[in-house]
């Protein structure tokens, strides 16, 4: 993806500024664009789904409140019967005869249970059950033993509220029941049988057209479940409300009576498809803005990059040896005011080209000068070696061996003008150095070396080690009052890297002022030349600190990688 990216870049890179301004505009027109598209539509579909949601949530809520202004009559019609006196001497009093209890049943009991069933079509019966009920006595009277065989028997809770279930089977049916309490005895129950279809029909109605419909009763079970769909919006399971959450637009609401929570439901495919067809009559208006925007940014362009093109047509001539400017303007404008400079850049041009010859003498005296340069080093190693030649046979042995230090030293520094020298070049210009410092001095101080075997070859930059000793020298082992006066000089190879140290045991200095040492705060130049060199030549793979203890001494040190091309300073 990222090759992908920068060819694209690259391609880019190369087209001419007039189709680069042709693209940059129809980009920056159509940001805007799809931005408006993209809110509108999003919008819209937003709008769309809170509709689904809220029709949804208008039908559930219409159906149940039917359902439970229903629910209430039937409710109010138990209350009715529950507290009426006559039905309850049936079974609080004692009866003499059968007669007398038949009289009773038909003249009380069925008028109280029956008439209901007549101005409500969708109650198919109401029944009591009682113990003093021997002998059943149609559907309206029955034994209490009749009672505890029914399905919904079962399930009645402890109270006096009325309690709902659901008869399972072919013949389904909602029974809304009640318990009539003497004391703490079941004296009755009273059971009312409404009919399934019926009752539920607000909701059931409203399952039609890609919609599907549960109701759950106040123990999760399954009340009623059913769905009208197409086969590829069906869920897999209309009874399980995880396989319905997901993909479907869904609305929940719980009937205050029953506590029977309804659901009712559409698949989000319907809606977005809905949504799919409305992008796709958005799909030419953009086309036609995006081949509008095409056109303006290709006449602006032309109109913009004219000027530019006619000053780069001039600017290949002139690289082709015309010195000649043929553009002009007069535009205040950012082409104008670049036509006008390279006009007079032009005639600078024109101007300096006279003074070319001028340059060239002045090069040739400046060659004449580097190789004079380049002969004053041989002058002095010959005249060192005469001197060396002289000393040996005056017997001036200690002549002889500070004259070869010497000539050591700086044939080890010039190096032909290279900022380049192996390991084992600088380990003989600081020991030519040491050597001569040691004669000025008298012997006065002690040289340690440490220096690991196999390094010899490795390329390092010249002269770092030399103004190290030279600094440990002059401040540090000159100005303490040590006895034993000493410089370490290690050498040695740390995995890939090279470490270099120079250490002694001088007049040492704060740590604050050995940090300022590096830094362009110092005085100093030699020892912040190194580190200069060590950062530009090996960034933050080269290292130079120093640490320092006053009375103890200091010890700088670099650590800088092998096998590494460094940058030629």
């Amino acid at each position: 993806m990222k090759k992908q990216i920068r060819k694209l870049l690259h391609r880019f890179e190369n087209l001419k500024f007039r189709k680069k301004l042709s693209v940059l505009m129809l980009i920056v027109g159509l940001v805007p664009v799809g931005f408006l598209a993209f809110s509108m539509q999003y919008g819209m579909t937003n709008q769309l789904r809170e509709k689904e949601q809220y029709n949804l949530e208008k039908i559930l809520e219409q159906s149940v409140n039917s359902i439970e202004n229903q629910s209430q009559i039937y409710e109010n019609l138990v209350d009715y019967l529950s507290y009426s006196q006559s039905l309850r001497n049936i079974f609080d009093t004692e009866m003499e005869s059968d007669y007398e209890k038949y009289l009773k049943y038909v003249k009380v009991a069925d008028p109280l249970l029956q008439m209901p069933t007549i101005y409500h079509k969708e109650i198919r019966s109401i029944t009591l059950y009682s113990d003093n009920i021997e002998v059943p006595h149609g559907d309206t009277l029955l034994p209490m033993s009749e009672a505890e065989n029914q399905q919904w028997y079962s399930r009645l809770n402890e109270g006096t509220l009325m309690q709902w279930s659901i008869t399972r089977g072919g013949n389904k049916s909602i029974i809304a029941s009640r318990k009539f309490y003497d004391n703490d005895t079941i004296k009755a129950v009273l059971e009312m049988r409404l009919d399934y279809e019926k009752v539920l029909s607000p909701f059931m109605s409203q399952i039609t057209d890609n919609t599907g419909g549960m109701i759950l009763d106040d123990n999760g079970n399954v009340v009623y479940a059913d769905c009208s769909m197409d086969k590829k919006y069906r869920p897999k399971n209309i009874e399980n409300l995880k396989d319905i959450s997901d993909k479907y637009y869904i609305s929940q609401r719980t009937m205050k009576d029953t506590g029977w929570d309804f659901y009712i439901y559409r698949p989000k495919a319907v809606s977005e498809n809905a949504i799919h067809k409305l992008l796709l009559k958005n799909i030419p208006l953009i086309l036609i803005s995006v081949l509008l925007l095409s056109l303006l940014g290709y006449v602006f362009s032309i109109r913009m990059v004219s000027q530019l093109e006619l000053l780069t047509e001039n600017m290949n001539q002139i690289n082709m040896g015309l010195r000649k400017v043929t553009v002009q303007s007069k535009s205040k404008d950012e082409v104008g005011v670049l036509i006008r400079s390279f006009q007079r850049m032009m005639d600078q041009m024109n101007h300096l080209i006279s003074e070319v010859y001028e340059s060239k003498i002045q090069l040739q005296n400046s060659e004449m000068r580097a190789l004079q340069a380049q002969i004053n080093p041989h002058f002095l190693y010959n005249s060192l070696s005469i001197i060396n030649w002289k000393a040996i046979e005056a017997g001036e042995d200690e002549i002889s061996h500070v004259t070869l230090a010497l000539s050591t030293y700086y044939r080890t520094s010039l190096n032909r003008g290279e900022t380049m020298t192996t390991v084992a070049k600088e380990i003989d210009n600081i020991r030519a150095y040491l050597k001569i410092q040691l004669v000025m001095h008298d012997n006065e101080f002690r040289v340690v070396e440490q220096i690991s075997d196999g390094l010899n070859d490795y390329m390092i930059p010249k002269l770092i080690l030399q103004p190290l000793a030279e600094n440990a020298i002059d401040h540090g082992i000159d100005v303490s009052d040590n006895e034993d006066p000493t410089l370490w000089l290690t050498i040695r190879e740390e995995d890939k890297h090279i470490f270099f140290e120079i250490r002694d045991n001088g007049a040492g200095m704060t740590q604050e002022k050995a940090d300022q040492i590096l830094t362009y705060q110092s005085s100093g130049y030699g020892v912040r030349n190194v580190c200069d060199r060590i950062h530009v030549l090996y960034g933050e793979k080269g290292e130079m600190k120093i640490e320092s203890t006053p009375g103890k001494g200091t010890r700088v040190f670099i650590r800088i990688p092998k096998k590494t091309e460094a940058k030629v300073l």
